[in-house]
């Protein structure tokens, strides 16, 4: 008897399991979870010494405190490029070049404005952390 029951159980795992991987939509056809919800978002680049400043600048300040900012790795990550692409596209597509997109950049999702450049983000973060 319990040698029936447990390949039964078994089974039945695996058809549960395999429902709920099968059941979920593809990312195309759900919401576009991949932007921040954030009201401030910082793209940087690892290497990049302008926005090591800026980087610098949001923690010695505790501008990560005062104000909900994600900051998103562009140079190493595909899908934070990605994501930067499509947010610039949607808030600031005067910014669009062939050159690419340089970093630091800060998008203000609330305001609808993108900040580039170390002085102009600190100045900003400043006047909104206030």
């Amino acid at each position: 008897m319990i040698k029936k029951i447990i390949p039964t159980l078994i089974i039945i795992a695996l058809l549960i399991s395999f429902y709920f991987l099968t059941s979920k939509k593809p990312a195309s056809l759900t919401q576009n979870n991949s932007m921040p919800q954030n009201n401030y978002i910082l793209f940087y680049g690892t290497t990049c010494p302008h926005c090591k400043i800026v980087e610098e600048f949001v923690s010695t300040n505790q501008i990560d405190q005062k104000l909900k900012i994600s900051q998103l790795e562009v140079y190493e990550n595909e899908s934070n490029k990605t994501t930067f692409s499509k947010m610039v596209q949607q808030i600031c597509p005067d910014q669009l070049s062939n050159g690419g997109l340089p970093v630091p950049f800060l998008v203000d999702q609330k305001d609808q404005k993108c900040i580039i450049g170390d002085a102009p983000i600190t100045e900003y973060l400043t006047e909104k952390s206030k």
